[in-house]
């Protein structure tokens, strides 16, 4: 076989420049930390640590949304206590109020704090978290949930719960519609709540309620005309009676209105009430007492709202602190698996610098090698020899 000087050449050319790329990429090893800078170092490994990155990338998404998730519960928490606190300290003062000795000053002067109570309420109510949303507004989070005042208040939100996904199997729900927590308080089984509704801008309102024969949870709307009160079956839209009170008795419903309502007020029956509209109607028995039956009735009706309204908190309330708590779980497990992730992404990547070193070490002996064989190489020629 003829060895060519080009051939030499070529062969010592190539030797080194295989060695210098041998101790490039084992020198970007080192300097970056990673053992597969390129996928064609290592294709398993390669694919493999992009299925890793990816889950890992998913997994700190969740993380974020558990963040968000733990922020609007522990405020929504927050807001519900206080709620809380509202409906207790109203419940303590219709207990007063029950009074008999208390004189119509001393009445007044508890309506007035009553009416606070309820100013203070309907801010929590439409209470917005730190992005300006509403948080008891369902869906509609630009949108005041209720609008209006002691002379009736409407709900313009909807029934709809926000949520996140914190978790790949886990879509929580982080807000709690106003409806659920003010609108719907029920009355327990075979009672009924008898309140003014919307527009009430009188000061009419439910003196005394009672049943005269089973009541199946009818819903009836009352309305005044200036000379009757008008009662319609909501549920079937027929009308029922009209009578010019101030006793009503109709079905299995007897009522004794008090105070002078104004024409085209109305006032609600149900099995369930709007807490608001319980609030109005102990604010205008405390103003406006009955001549007939005075406060005792509205005062009962109201202890036994505010007490069904406290349930409905406490439930909901309920229902938010067992979200924070898996809130809480789902943080730590995926705490351990950022961990699993990062171990696995390291025994797929990252260079165990030992060998590296010595790896690096003995390529630099080997480029040393390859270069001074080539120098000597290199000169062995015939012409050395001639004189």
């Amino acid at each position: 076989m003829r060895i060519s000087t080009g051939m030499l050449y070529q062969t010592g050319v190539s030797t080194i420049q295989q060695k210098t790329t041998e101790m490039l990429n084992t020198q970007q090893q080192v300097a970056t930390g990673r053992r597969v800078v390129a996928p064609s170092d290592d294709p398993i490994a390669s694919s493999r640590a992009l299925e890793v990155s990816q889950a890992q990338t998913l997994n700190l998404t969740f993380q974020t949304n558990q963040g968000y998730a733990k922020d609007s519960l522990g405020l929504l928490e927050n807001k519900l206590a206080a709620v809380e606190e509202i409906l207790i300290h109203t419940r303590t003062r219709a207990v007063e109020s029950g009074n008999g000795s208390y004189s119509d000053s001393e009445l007044g002067s508890i309506a007035i704090d009553v009416r606070a109570n309820f100013d203070a309420l309907l801010g929590l109510a439409n209470s917005q978290n730190g992005n300006g949303e509403y948080m008891f507004s369902g869906y509609q989070a630009d949108v005041q949930p209720f609008t209006g005042n002691i002379d009736g208040v409407t709900f313009q939100g909807d029934q709809g719960e926000r949520t996140l996904q914190v978790s790949p199997s886990r879509i929580m729900s982080v807000s709690n519609s106003g409806s659920e927590v003010f609108n719907d308080v029920r009355a327990q089984l075979g009672e009924f709540f008898a309140v003014p509704g919307t527009p009430n801008g009188g000061t009419g309102h439910v003196a005394q309620s009672q049943t005269t024969a089973a009541y199946t949870g009818t819903r009836y709307s009352i309305a005044w005309d200036g000379t009757n009160y008008n009662v319609t079956n909501v549920d079937t839209g027929a009308a029922v009676v009209s009578q010019a009170g101030p006793t009503l008795t109709f079905d299995s419903v007897q009522l004794e209105m008090g105070g002078s309502p104004s024409v085209g007020d109305v006032f609600e029956v149900g099995p369930s009430a709007n807490v608001f509209n319980m609030y109005t109607n102990m604010v205008r028995a405390l103003e406006n007492p009955s001549t007939t039956v005075g406060i005792i009735g509205a005062v009962d009706q109201a202890i036994k709202g505010m007490d069904e309204a406290l349930d409905q908190v406490l439930t909901v309330r309920a229902s938010v602190g067992s979200r924070m708590n898996e809130v809480a779980s789902l943080e730590d497990v995926a705490s351990d698996l950022n961990v699993q992730y990062a171990q696995t992404l390291s025994r797929l990547q990252d260079v165990d610098y030992a060998e590296a070193v010595s790896n690096l070490t003995l390529q630099q002996t080997y480029l040393q090698a390859s270069q001074q064989s080539f120098m000597r190489i290199s000169n062995l020629s015939l012409f050395n020899y001639l004189s």
